[in-house]
């Protein structure tokens, strides 16, 4: 047996052996926290703890497989139950269907599922998409799913216009999603927080099923994910949260870090174990990453200690722009590579998606190998979401979104008119789209028409009937016989998408190998719960790039942060509001305590944004990381940058002077600087006077927001308005109606 507590140090040998009762572990960046919800299981394992009766709840697939990788390890008998909340939701949510309202083979629609049926939703509630963006209404029912608030709640609490649309849109797109048996992944959660709260036999079953829960990152947890760990627990209160209020970035989705800071007033009895002692990053590294965290105040007291003394000095780089900016990321990429370094050992780390453009094209330019955390690309393909739509279609014949997909894929001359006819008929009838599809003659279409309908519908009849062993063999029938395999092989331009769909069939082949036993079901719900960082492969020899976000929970030996601007990091939806700056900071803290030996921050004197070069402040983080064990280079050329810069004559002449062979020579820069600082800034036009940059706006439909940019003369002047719930949308002053708050 492997002794479960001869390395650990004592703060985590007193959480890993406190067994019964609510525990928090507030657990530092680096400091074993994995390591010590893996002994926490053996250990009650040891203690007599049936495995089957412990729950460990992760936030991603990969950290769930990670934990099960590790707990194995330990020669500890199987059975202790390790997932993610929605896996874990999925599986109960199956299991009780009939208490909980659903059926037992609900589809789970992904974010284009719910886009288009969020779109569907709008039309039914004569909300025209050209007034309100889809992902404004869908973003919004997603929160209020996370604060457990039902269409018929949510709409008796809206007040202002936005609200009260959202709210109509609401009740259409649940009806939807009710008629096509479908959940999306907000409901994964908020239908078990119901079930939980309004049946309390199932609570009772699942508390004795679950005497012990471990509840990783739990400072990620929203309002949802609190009542499922808290109902479950409440029988018994066994119950341990891991996390950092440090390290709580997601807010944007939900995340609540009320949670974790209110762990002890919802269990007065608690233990709090503070796990402090860092072992991944050096001294410098650690050093910045706690001066630059212990600028906020919403955080619960812990000093970080470095186990790792010593180390290379974190670099503050300021680059020209951006294309230097990653220029210099790829030299210094080649650099540590030629003194030994594995690119596999590096990552990029940026704050928004868009920075990674310029990232890629210069590690090409250098020819060093990346890869991007994008793993949900491989689903999003069109070629894979057809496929997929057909198992979706097989498992939940009531797949509205599924049936509408791949009705016409490939194309057998199904068109809009005859699609809309079957819908008509299938809501007159209060029958699904399929069944619709199986008497076409009803949906009043001709021969010819109907004809083609049938040959789908008996297709799907035929796919569903077919005895098959595999997952693999029923993606190889779906290609096959739906005519995908045909379609695609002949076209010498989808030579590409053919290959992604025989890697799909790879992927179901491994699918059957590690799960013996598994449904269509089940194998769709792994598919619909992929993650960006799922896909990473730390053995392709390759720099990774990702978003700060995504970073979350991993290391490497070197990492690049860029982007350090204000405006950027922390982003500029940071309005200033104290909550929203401590975020960003918690952010930025996140990526610096992913390195592991060298970190290095860069920023750009001008950065192009929205097709505009504009000049960008280094990020006030920068200042906050103090100056001990931190280099300093500015790379930027001294000045401003003119030929970059459009300017007007008068602005030109003011920081330059003709010299006699005609060339020009800077000779004030201050007053280039401030003349083109002035340009930037100046108002628009008398009759628009407070329309300023981040200055606040009143519209008469899209509510409260902030001026991001202001160009333009006279009746042309335009301005960028960012809507906290619409995201930025350019009005043409003359006419919007803005009034200056």
């Amino acid at each position: 047996m492997v002794d479960l507590l001869s390395d650990l140090n004592e703060s985590q040998r007193q959480a890993v052996t406190c067994v019964n009762g609510p525990l928090l572990v507030v657990a530092g960046a680096g400091s074993g926290k994995t390591r010590v919800i893996t002994r926490r299981v053996g250990y009650m394992v040891e203690q007599g703890i049936a495995p089957w009766h412990i729950l460990a709840i992760t936030f991603t697939n990969k950290a769930a497989g990670e934990m099960r990788q590790r707990v194995a390890s330990l020669g500890m008998t199987s059975g202790a139950t390790v997932c993610t909340f929605h896996s874990l939701c999925v599986r109960l949510l199956r299991e009780f269907a009939d208490p909980a309202g659903l059926s037992r083979n609900f589809s789970i629609y992904d974010s284009d599922d719910q886009l288009r049926c969020i779109k569907r939703a709008m039309e039914a509630s004569e909300v025209p998409t050209s007034n309100v963006p889809p992902g404004a209404i869908h973003s919004t029912i997603s929160r209020a799913k996370n604060a457990l608030q039902d269409a018929p709640t949510f709409a008796a609490a809206a007040k202002e216009f936005f609200d009260k649309t959202v709210a109509k849109v609401y009740r259409q797109y649940e009806r939807l999603l009710a008629e096509s048996k479908a959940l999306d992944f907000d409901d994964l959660l908020m239908r078990m927080a119901f079930l939980l709260r309004d049946h309390p036999e199932v609570r009772q079953e699942l508390a004795q099923r679950y005497t012990h829960i471990l509840i990783d990152e739990y400072q990620d947890t929203n309002h949802a994910q609190y009542v499922i760990a808290h109902g479950i627990a409440m029988e018994h209160e066994n119950i341990c949260a891991t996390g950092d209020p440090d390290q709580s970035i997601y807010a944007w989705r939900g995340a609540d870090i009320r949670n974790i800071m209110e762990f002890e007033a919802d269990y007065p009895n608690a233990q709090v174990v503070r796990l402090e002692h860092n072992y991944r990053s050096t001294a410098p590294i650690l050093q910045a990453a706690s001066n630059l965290i212990s600028h906020n105040r919403q955080r619960k007291h812990k000093q970080l200690i470095a186990v790792r003394e010593g180390g290379a000095d974190v670099q503050i780089v300021r680059l020209f722009d951006e294309k230097a900016e990653a220029d210099e990321v790829g030299r210094t990429v080649m650099r540590l590579k030629s003194e030994g370094l594995a690119y596999s050992d590096m990552a990029i780390f940026y704050r928004v998606n868009a920075l990674s453009r310029v990232l890629e094209e210069a590690l090409r330019r250098h020819g060093i190998a990346y890869q991007i955390a994008r793993g949900v690309e491989f689903y999003n393909r069109a070629e894979i979401k057809d496929v997929l739509a057909y198992l979706r279609l097989l498992s939940n014949p009531f797949d509205a979104v599924s049936c509408r997909r791949v009705i016409n894929v490939p194309a057998r001359g199904i068109g809009a008119t005859t699609l809309g006819r079957l819908e008509a008929a299938a809501e007159s009838r209060g029958i699904s789209l399929l069944e619709a599809c199986s008497a076409p003659e009803q949906a009043g279409l001709g021969s010819g028409a109907a004809g083609k309908v049938k040959v789908f519908a008996e297709l799907i009849k035929r796919l569903t009937a077919a005895p098959v062993k595999s997952i693999r063999e029923v993606i190889e029938q779906v290609i096959k016989q739906a005519g995908i395999e045909e379609y695609l092989k002949k076209d010498e331009q989808e030579k590409q998408a053919w290959e992604n769909v025989q890697e799909l069939v790879s992927s179901a082949k491994e699918f059957d190998e590690e799960n013996e036993h598994a449904t269509l079901a089940d194998y769709l719900q792994q598919v619909s719960l992929v993650a960006d960082i799922d896909s990473l492969d730390p053995a392709a020899g390759a720099v990774t790039l990702m978003s700060l976000h995504a970073a979350k929970g991993l290391e490497f030996p070197v990492v690049f942060v860029v982007g350090c601007e204000d405006g950027l990091l922390p982003f500029q939806r940071a309005n200033g509001q104290p909550a929203d700056i401590e975020e960003e900071r918690r952010l930025a803290f996140v990526g610096m305590t992913r390195a592991r030996d060298r970190l290095f921050l860069t920023s750009a004197q001008y950065r192009n944004i929205r097709g505009m070069q504009t000049r960008q402040v280094e990020s006030s983080f920068l200042n906050e990381i103090g100056s001990d064990g931190v280099t300093r280079l500015d790379k930027a050329p001294q000045g401003p940058a003119l030929r970059h810069r459009p300017m007007d004559v008068d602005t030109f002449n003011r920081g330059v002077k003709r010299h006699a062979d005609g060339f020009f020579e800077e000779v004030d820069q201050r007053a280039a600087i401030e003349a083109i600082e002035a340009i930037e800034e100046r108002h628009i036009s008398s009759r628009f006077a407070g329309i300023r940059i981040g200055r606040r706006v009143r519209h008469p439909i899209f509510g409260i927001g902030v001026v991001q940019q202001v160009h333009g003369q006279g009746d042309e002047a335009r301005a960028v308005v960012e809507f906290p719930q619409l995201g930025c949308k350019t009005l043409i002053l003359a006419y919007a109606r803005l009034e200056p708050l």
